[in-house]
């Protein structure tokens, strides 16, 4: 019985240091200072808004990943004129508080300023398995949720290694099954998201206006125009060219990369795709 019992409590305890460091290591690190933030917001409000736009861009350069920082930018953005960049900095917020009013209401209030939105491809089953979560958890809070039932798992079936009860036994195969269902859906969600995000990265048009090109190369515009504030993703890119994802994926439209910012950070030195 003792033997028992120190091998549950062993068990139990290595389940919870792994859950307690992944959490840690999944939770976002980087806030930004709440005295610039206060002061950018005054500037902001007495009509300042190049300069707000000026100390919100030299924090996210620091490193911080804060959605508030983005929603403000995104605000300050709006302000000026820029519809481009405010989506852009409204779904970074988004992407990192997705369940906040605010943003939401910002990023469709927005969207709605836009003359030649772009309607992307969803990238099939996958895309599909990407949005379970999409628009209510991150990518982060994705991954704890998925974590969490993995450690719920171990412990049921630590619960039915060692119990004996005939009738508790049975529950906690039951609880098991379903929590191994519910840890499969969103470790599919999760992995979808990731793989969407790397294969189809997002981005948005910050220039005026842009023709789009049947070729990577500036003698091919077509007809379609993308105006500042289009939502795009791309699938390939061809030197300074990147070409957006369409329905069924049977158009080749290529437009210039300095035209757009992309959602998700990227680091320096790596391609759009590395």
């Amino acid at each position: 019985m003792w033997r028992n019992l120190i091998k549950v409590v062993g068990s139990g305890i290595v389940l919870v240091v792994i859950l307690i460091a992944g959490v840690k290591l999944l939770m976002p690190k980087s806030t930004a200072n709440v005295d610039a933030i206060e002061t950018a917001s005054r500037l902001h409000a007495s009509g300042n808004y190049d300069r707000a736009i000026e100390i919100y861009e030299q924090l996210l350069t620091q490193g911080v990943n804060d959605s508030v920082v983005f929603y403000n930018l995104g605000n300050a953005y709006y302000s000026i004129g820029d519809i481009g960049r405010a989506v852009a900095n409204y779904n970074r917020a988004a992407q990192l508080d997705p369940r906040d009013p605010d943003i939401k209401a910002n990023l469709e209030l927005a969207r709605g300023q836009i003359t030649e939105p772009f309607i992307e491809n969803d990238p099939g089953f996958i895309g599909v398995l990407s949005k379970i979560t999409d628009g209510w958890l991150s990518v982060n809070e994705t991954a704890i949720v998925a974590l969490s039932f993995w450690f719920l798992a171990g412990l049921l079936l630590i619960g039915i290694r060692y119990t004996r009860d005939r009738e508790l036994r049975t529950g906690f195969q039951y609880a098991t099954i379903l929590v191994i269902l519910l840890l499969l859906l969103a470790g599919l969600s999760l992995g979808s998201r990731l793989y969407v995000e790397q294969s189809h990265p997002e981005g948005v048009v910050v220039v005026p206006t842009i023709a789009v090109s049947s070729e990577p190369n500036d003698g091919f515009a077509t007809d379609l125009n993308l105006s500042s504030g289009a939502e795009i993703r791309f699938v390939e890119t061809n030197g300074a060219w990147g070409r957006l994802a369409t329905p069924g994926d049977s158009l080749q439209n290529w437009i210039p990369l300095d035209t757009v910012e992309m959602v998700a950070a990227l680091s320096p030195g790596l391609s759009l795709f590395g």
